[in-house]
C-alpha cells in the first residue's frame, strides 16, 4: 500500500506534525465542518461535469481503499490499450505515493494529464499538488504531451446549455513540474521518513496552523492555549505574534509591558484580559449616521454562490436570492416577513421586490457586501466593524454574525443560515425551511448589533 497521496503531501508541505497525526492518529482530527464538505462537494461536481469536455471515458476511481492496488493495475494495462481514449480518475502510483489523475485524455503515442479545480483562479498550492503527480506520472514511465490545470473560466456567461468547451480555461503547467521535480523528489523521502518515525515531530503552532489551510489538528495542538491569549489578537501580523510567544513573552502581562498602552494592539490584550470587546469608538461614530434616521429597515439576505451558472446571463458563483427578511416598523401587520425563492428562476423577482419594500425606509442596515444597488442609504455592518477596529477573540478568523452574537449577545442561540443550503443531505426542503427562519434570528442579532452601538 501507499504511504503519501495528493492531500497528504501537501498536508505535510503545510505542518510534518499534521502529517504524522493525520496517518497515526486521525482520531484526534477536528469535526469536519459543513463548509469543507460543502467544498470538497463542490469539487467533486464540478470534476464530473469537467469529463464532458472528454466524453468517453472509463471511471478508475475505487469504490474502496483496499482496490487501489487493482486499480493501479487495471489503469497501466488500459494505457496498452489502443481502444482506451480516455480515463477519469486514472490511479498511479510510484515510490510509495499515490495518485489519482482527474483526466488522462491520449494524444497520440502520448497522455495529457488534467487536473480539475473548481476555482476562478490557481493558487501555488495548485502547483505544487500538479507537480507531484508529474513526478509519480514520470516515474511510472508514462510519456506525456502536457499537464493541464483546467479550472472555472469567470468570464463565462451561460446562454443555453452549459458550453464545457467555454466554462472551463487549461493552464499548462509542464515546465513548473519539470523545473520542480527534483524539490518534489527530497520532499517525499522527507515525508516517507516523518511517517516512518516512532513519535509525533516536534512543531510549535505558528502560522503554518492556517495557511495554506486550517489544520484540522488545531483542537488538539492549540489545547494549552489559554482562550485570552493574546494569539487570538488581529492587531498585529500572526508572524509578530508568535515571535513574541516564542521570545519568551508567552503571557498577556509581559506582552503589555512591551507595547505603547495607547496603541490598538495593547487595547486589544486587554479586552482579553477584561473580557469584553475593544472597538475604535472615535471611527465608529464617524461612521454612524447622520442625522438619525427615523424608519431602519434590517435587512438579511439568503444566497447561493453556484460555482456553475444555472441561468441565462449569469457567471461562476454569482450571486442568487433565495429568500429574505426585512424587520422593521414598516413592514405589514407590524411584523417581519420572510420571502422565499426555492426556485432559482425567480432570483430577479426576488431583488426586484426586495428593492420595493427597502424602499418605505430611510436606512438599511445588514449585514454583507452588497453586490446589488438597492436604492436607498445602506449601512453595511460587516464592514463598518472593520472600519472602527472592532475586535473580540471570536472574530480571529474572521467576523460573522455567529461570532457576532456569541462576541455580544450570549442569550442568543444562532444557527448561520448560509452554512445549511451547502450541506449535501438528503432533507434538503427542511433544511431550506430551517434556513429561513435562521433569517429572523440573524436578523435579531444585525438589529442589536446596530442598536449596540449607535442609539
Amino acid at each position: 500500500m501507499h504511504i503519501l497521496s495528493k492531500s497528504t503531501y501537501i498536508k505535510g508541505l503545510q505542518c510534518e506534525k499534521a502529517l504524522y497525526m493525520t496517518k497515526k492518529h486521525p482520531y484526534l482530527r477536528d469535526k469536519l465542518s459543513i463548509e469543507q464538505r460543502a467544498i470538497f462537494k463542490r469539487g467533486s461536481d464540478v470534476g464530473i461535469l469537467a469529463q464532458q469536455r472528454y466524453p468517453g471515458g472509463i471511471n478508475m476511481s475505487p469504490t474502496y481503499p483496499t482496490q487501489f492496488p487493482k486499480k493501479v493495475q487495471e489503469t497501466m494495462q488500459n494505457l496498452d490499450d489502443p481502444e482506451v481514449k480516455v480515463m477519469y480518475e486514472a490511479v498511479f502510483q510510484y515510490n510509495d505515493t499515490l495518485i489519482m489523475v482527474d483526466i488522462l485524455v491520449r494524444d497520440g503515442d502520448r497522455w495529457r494529464a488534467i487536473e480539475v479545480k473548481s476555482s476562478l483562479r490557481l493558487s501555488p498550492t495548485y502547483y505544487y499538488d500538479a507537480a507531484l503527480q508529474y513526478y509519480v506520472l514520470h516515474g511510472c514511465g508514462i510519456p506525456l504531451s502536457d499537464f493541464q490545470l483546467m479550472h472555472l473560466n469567470g468570464e463565462f456567461v451561460k446562454d443555453g446549455p452549459i458550453d464545457v468547451e467555454k466554462l472551463f480555461k487549461l493552464t499548462s503547467v509542464m515546465d513548473f513540474a519539470k523545473e520542480k521535480e527534483p524539490e518534489i523528489a527530497a520532499n517525499v523521502e522527507r515525508l516517507k521518513n516523518v511517517v516512518a518515525l516512532p513519535h509525533s515531530p516536534l512543531v510549535n503552532i505558528g502560522t503554518q496552523c492556517h495557511s495554506p489551510y486550517t489544520c484540522d489538528f488545531l483542537g488538539h495542538c492549540w489545547k494549552y492555549v489559554p482562550k485570552n491569549s493574546f494569539l487570538f489578537t488581529t492587531a498585529m501580523p500572526d508572524e509578530t505574534l508568535f515571535q513574541y510567544y516564542f521570545g519568551g513573552y508567552g503571557s498577556n502581562k509581559l506582552m503589555l509591558e512591551q507595547l505603547d498602552p495607547n496603541s490598538e494592539e495593547a487595547k486589544q490584550v486587554e479586552a482579553l484580559e477584561n473580557g469584553t470587546y475593544y472597538i475604535d469608538y472615535k471611527s465608529l461614530f464617524a461612521l454612524a449616521p447622520n442625522p438619525k434616521p427615523r424608519h431602519v429597515a434590517y435587512l438579511n439576505v439568503l444566497s447561493d454562490f453556484p460555482a456553475v451558472p444555472e441561468l441565462d446571463g449569469m457567471r461562476p458563483y454569482q450571486e442568487m436570492i433565495l429568500a429574505f427578511v426585512v424587520t422593521g416598523d414598516n413592514e405589514p401587520d407590524g411584523h417581519s416577513h420572510w420571502h422565499c425563492f426555492d426556485d432559482h428562476r425567480r432570483s430577479a423577482e426576488a431583488l426586484t421586490l426586495m428593492k420595493e419594500r427597502l424602499s418605505h425606509y430611510d436606512q438599511v442596515v445588514c449585514f454583507m457586501p452588497m453586490n446589488h444597488n438597492l436604492g436607498s442609504k445602506v449601512i453595511n455592518l460587516y464592514g463598518t466593524l472593520l472600519d472602527a477596529h472592532f475586535y473580540h477573540p471570536k472574530i480571529k478568523n474572521g467576523i460573522n454574525l455567529q461570532n457576532i452574537a456569541e462576541a455580544l449577545f450570549h442569550d442568543v442561540n444562532l444557527f448561520e443560515h448560509s452554512r445549511i443550503l451547502v450541506e449535501a443531505n438528503e432533507n434538503e426542503l427542511t433544511s431550506y425551511k430551517q434556513a429561513i427562519n435562521d433569517l429572523l434570528t440573524e436578523n435579531e442579532v444585525i438589529k442589536r448589533t446596530y442598536q449596540h452601538f449607535f442609539n
